[in-house]
């Protein structure tokens, strides 16, 4: 029986959290853990940047190719079960290994690889239960619970890292990941439409060619492209950097820790209002304020030379964060309508986010080995200014409004 106010039950409503924040809580501290961890066994700053790459070639290589698999796949929940679970194997081996590159990068490269199908598998199962009306509010409430799991996840890698090292966080990685694999089956099958989750209702329906290629012949989506990829090329690297630059001004690897807690913190208010904002301001117009923190965010670390005032700073990520994990899912639910390419569309937005992550974290590893932080940062706040002009003057606004937000 559907819950007052949504179109499905309180059960598949709290399966749907649930995975959401069991999926953050597996992988949401490990970038600045694993920075930390490789750095206790002796790597080079450029080769940590290499081996954060790692992880994000993966997704890059995989982004697209698990979007189009969203979209054909029967059983979303079974694939969601199945990705979580490597994941969290991958990180669990990680201290089990040899701290050497050959062991070390080909598991960041298959963790990688399973974490590409997250965003499009919860945006899909998000959208085949609500539809696109009541998208919006959903995702705003399934990106708070997101948040909160990387919340609970950094608390737990603080105890973690004091009492047992860094290894602690790898291996409760795994636990969670089990819980998140078993936390999607508790959304009712039945409650699911699989033709709404890969966009092919709610709009009108789209007989011409529409393989995923042809998306990017919408100027909307190219601009939005271009945006997203700048975006995330100057983000990727910071939350590892500033992580590195806790350390270098001699924080403890607790504090480094709660770099990730400060900005979940803020993450999750701001996430569900943005679900509720993107109804009724527009989706651009939250965007744009998630832009336009970037760069101010990154340019701050310049002035801080504490490293307490490093992790306050961090606080600035959970506005960008935030509002990006809720409204771009509805962006690209308004931009296929009707075409039936919504995950394909996650997929590429999800491979320009993985571009970022990869391309990032080597140029940051490359300029701080050679320049220093103060240069990093001042680099990747130009090319965050660039993300924020390009959403600004190539990207409309793309809700049609047809409707009020029904949980507004």
């Amino acid at each position: 029986m559907a819950q007052s106010g949504w179109p499905f039950s309180a059960r598949s409503r709290i399966g749907l959290n649930a995975a959401n924040f069991f999926q953050a809580e597996s992988v949401g501290v490990l970038l600045p853990v694993l920075s930390a961890f490789l750095k206790d066994a002796r790597w080079r700053y450029d080769a940590i940047g290499v081996a954060t790459a790692t992880a994000g070639l993966g997704t890059l290589l995989f982004q697209t190719p698990a979007g189009i698999i969203t979209d054909k796949v029967a059983s979303r929940r079974t694939l969601f079960a199945i990705v979580s679970i490597t994941t969290g194997l991958c990180f669990v081996l990680l201290p089990i290994v040899p701290p050497a590159f050959a062991w070390i990068d080909p598991l960041l490269f298959l963790s990688g690889i399973t974490q590409s199908f997250f965003a499009p598998l919860l945006g899909a199962l998000a959208l085949a239960l609500a539809g696109k009306q009541f998208l919006g509010p959903l995702m705003g409430e399934n990106q708070s619970w997101n948040h909160a799991g990387n919340i609970v996840a950094a608390l737990l890698a603080i105890g973690l890292v004091k009492w047992f090292g860094t290894a602690g966080v790898f291996y409760s990685v795994g636990f969670a990941s089990l819980i998140g694999a078993a936390s999607v089956f508790l959304i009712r099958r039945n409650e699911l439409d699989e033709a709404r989750g890969s966009g092919r209702k709610d709009g009108p329906t789209i007989e011409h060619d529409q393989s995923w290629r042809s998306l990017l012949g919408d100027r909307a989506i190219l601009g939005l492209f271009v945006a997203i990829s700048l975006f995330h090329f100057a983000n990727a690297p910071v939350l590892p950097l500033t992580a590195l630059y806790v350390k270098m001004l001699g924080g403890s690897d607790s504090l480094m820790t709660s770099t990730v807690l400060m900005a979940q913190v803020v993450m999750v208010p701001v996430a569900w209002l943005s679900g509720r904002m993107c109804e009724s301001r527009g989706r651009k117009a939250v965007m744009m304020i998630g832009f336009w923190a970037l760069p101010l965010r990154i340019l701050s670390y310049t002035f801080a030379s504490s490293p307490r005032a490093v992790v306050a700073l961090q606080m600035l990520d959970g506005i960008g964060a935030g509002i990006y994990g809720v409204v771009v899912v509805a962006m690209a639910a308004d931009l296929t309508a009707g075409k039936g390419k919504f995950n394909s569309l996650l997929g590429l937005f999800a491979t320009a986010q993985a571009v970022g992550g990869v391309v990032g974290p080597v140029v940051s590893g490359i300029i701080v080995q050679h320049l220093g932080f103060k240069a990093t940062f001042w680099a990747f706040a130009v090319l965050a200014l660039a993300a924020a002009m390009a959403l600004s003057f190539l990207v409309p606004e793309t809700s049609r409004q047809d409707h009020p937000s029904p949980l507004r």
